[in-house]
């Protein structure tokens, strides 16, 4: 990783000043001077009351700039202005046919590595409408590559500079401009048709600090590049000696839409989200300018970007985040399912297995006082003519700052309700690691990309403090009626985000109020395709099945919301699910600091007065971008 050298030694005076000091990267800034006579790059001047155009500039649009303009705007990006060519273009005839890159794509394509380090392409295919499908062998393609349909150039962001530009040129040309980072989103804010993207990916630069004094905070810091990996940070941990939270998966960026949609990890019951960790950020607003926002400056700025939804408000470059000293993780696993099993996973009857389920969250609220979280999964094996439906529990209790010997004692009042209903278990011994660096370590950090769909919802503490409680029994049900009616794979992780543990700053941030009040983040997933294969009928009927058995989780909840990071994009009520009595608050900001909508995403603030055309119905980012 990168080092500021000279200015760890200011950074170590623990001011406030210093968090205002820039990565050298962060120091090449576009400047007036350089916009002169141009007006394609010239920054944006506030107030203002955006342009009036119903619609965003979309290729083929007699408004969409030449080609002589897109080359003068890459001679100012110093050539980092990159076509949006998606890998799968090399399996079809055409100028970019190439048969050996075709067979490393289809090798790799559903690999998370794969989909970070290229620069136009999202991990789910199917929120462009599968604009350019991968052949299943080396026949020729039954489908065909639609370059218009993903981002159609991308600024392959090193400097400051580069993301000024990008903004400015999308802005002053009215076309859609989108952001990726290591293309982790379930949801499509981070691609677009007809869009420039800009790929932040590369900013990859991190350093501690020794000592920082700011507020009601006193202790080590760390400054962090947008473009840092889970896995990165977790080796810089190791080599640094120190604790943050970061994301489940290993190669999702720790300050990018994952920090600014909240960001939990199996920390987040002891030291809270990753938006409560940021003690400042900097970040490149609509307007083109390149600002610095902490408690005391930009004061709105810092508090809409953590857990106001991402692609909202500006794009962060780095932040400078709160670290602190190593804790020890021990994780007890807990297995069981209605097929032949193990000693490990026992085999038990289908009444037992959902008793079991039920005594496994009885204790949820015992887990998350002591600062640990839960984690599952609900699954089932469809009934065939000779075998019923079978169900699987995988679950894990993950506490920190415990010893091997007092998480196994943790885990016995648990062990002792399932026996009860009819198990026969005996306490696991759990794993342990003496500090969380060791817990996450990958030696291969790659994971698999999806292209399915799923839904979410936060269940309340209040529906888990009492197991006979008529909010337990709703909860409950809702899951099983998921899992077993509807046949769906069911998961949640089990923590709590509350104003409390989020101390400061994040106890005055924009994080979804639902959120601070959740025990239970839960997701179900579709089994159905959402692949090139099946129409835009076939998607729609998909969906609107998974939504009836969505509805019931929403309704064993009244008064929640969903994790903005992990849902569906077809949430109900959106604003209110995913922001809370925060959204008038930002939707204010928002008109106030973009004007233009430069900054747009599917469900982020302001995007319910813009549709995408084109989409058959669906919730896709292909086609044009408009004002309702």
């Amino acid at each position: 990783m990168f080092s500021l050298v000279q200015t760890v030694a200011v950074l170590s005076l623990a001011s406030r000043f210093a968090f205002a000091i820039n990565f050298p990267f962060e120091s090449i800034q576009l400047t007036e001077a350089d916009v002169a006579g141009n007006p394609d790059i010239a920054f944006g001047k506030l107030p203002a009351s955006g342009n009036g155009k119903k619609c965003k500039t979309f290729p083929g649009d007699d408004n969409w700039p030449s080609a002589e303009r897109w080359s003068a705007f890459n001679s100012s990006l110093g050539g980092a202005l990159v076509r949006g060519i998606p890998p799968a273009a090399a399996c079809y005839q055409g100028p970019y046919y190439d048969e050996a890159r075709c067979a490393v794509v289809r090798a790799r394509q559903g690999s998370s590595r794969f989909a970070s380090d290229d620069p136009t392409i999202p991990f789910g295919q199917w929120q462009l409408d599968n604009p350019c499908p991968v052949p299943a062998d080396s026949a020729a393609p039954v489908y065909t590559c639609n370059f218009t349909s993903l981002p159609q150039y991308v600024v392959n962001a090193t400097t400051a500079k580069h993301i000024q530009l990008a903004v400015n040129f999308a802005r002053n040309n009215n076309i859609r401009l989108t952001i990726k980072n290591t293309g982790h989103d379930f949801l499509g804010r981070n691609t677009g048709g007809g869009a420039l993207q800009v790929w932040v990916h590369p900013l990859k630069y991190f350093e501690t600090i020794p000592s920082v004094q700011d507020g009601h905070y006193s202790g080590r810091a760390a400054k962090i590049g947008a473009g840092i990996m889970t896995y990165e940070l977790f080796n810089e941990m190791a080599k640094s000696n120190f604790t943050v939270g970061v994301a489940g998966g290993a190669t999702v960026s720790a300050i990018g839409g994952w920090m600014q949609g909240g960001g939990f990890s199996i920390l987040t019951s002891r030291f809270g989200l990753m938006a409560d960790q940021v003690l400042s950020v900097e970040i490149v607003t609509a307007d083109g300018k390149f600002v610095h926002a902490a408690p005391d400056e930009n004061e709105d700025l810092f508090w809409a970007i953590r857990g106001g939804g991402p692609s909202n408000y500006g794009i962060v470059t780095s932040a400078v985040i709160k670290i602190r000293d190593p804790i020890s993780i021990s994780s007890t696993t807990l297995n069981w399912q209605t097929s032949p099993g193990t000693s490990a996973s026992p085999q038990v009857s289908n009444e037992t297995f959902w008793k079991g389920v039920n005594a496994y969250f009885s204790h949820l609220v015992r887990i998350t006082d002591a600062k640990g979280i839960g984690w599952n999964y609900i699954r089932t094996v469809p009934p065939t003519a000779t075998t019923p439906r079978t169900f699987t529990f995988i679950g894990q209790i993950t506490l920190n700052n415990f010893s091997a010997a007092d998480a196994k004692a943790f885990a016995a009042p648990l062990i002792a309700d399932l026996n009860k209903v009819g198990f026969n278990l005996s306490n696991p011994e759990p794993s342990w690691f003496p500090t969380y660096a060791q817990q996450g370590f990958r030696p291969n950090p790659d994971e698999g990309v999806s292209n399915g769909r799923f839904g979410s919802r936060l269940f309340p503490r209040k529906n888990f403090i009492d197991p006979t409680s008529k909010e337990f029994l709703a909860a409950m049900t809702a899951i099983r009626s998921f899992v077993e009616d509807g046949g769906y794979m069911w998961h949640s992780v089990d923590y709590t985000p509350t104003l409390e543990t989020a101390g400061y700053p994040g106890r005055t941030n924009a994080v979804n109020p639902h959120l601070r009040n959740a025990i239970m983040h839960s997701t179900g997933f579709d089994f159905a395709s959402y692949g090139p294969e099946t129409t835009a009928a076939e998607k729609i009927a998909s969906h609107a099945r998974l939504n009836e058995y969505l509805n019931k989780l929403r309704a064993a909840t009244p008064g929640s919301g969903a994790y903005m990071n992990e849902a569906d994009p077809d949430e109900p009520n959106f604003q209110e699910s995913f922001y809370g009595s925060n959204y008038e608050k930002l939707a204010r900001f928002k008109k106030k600091t973009d004007p233009w909508h430069v900054f747009h995403a599917v469900t982020a603030v302001g995007s319910d007065e813009w549709e995408v055309e084109g989409t058959q119905g669906l919730t896709t980012q292909q086609g044009r971008l408009c004002r309702v």
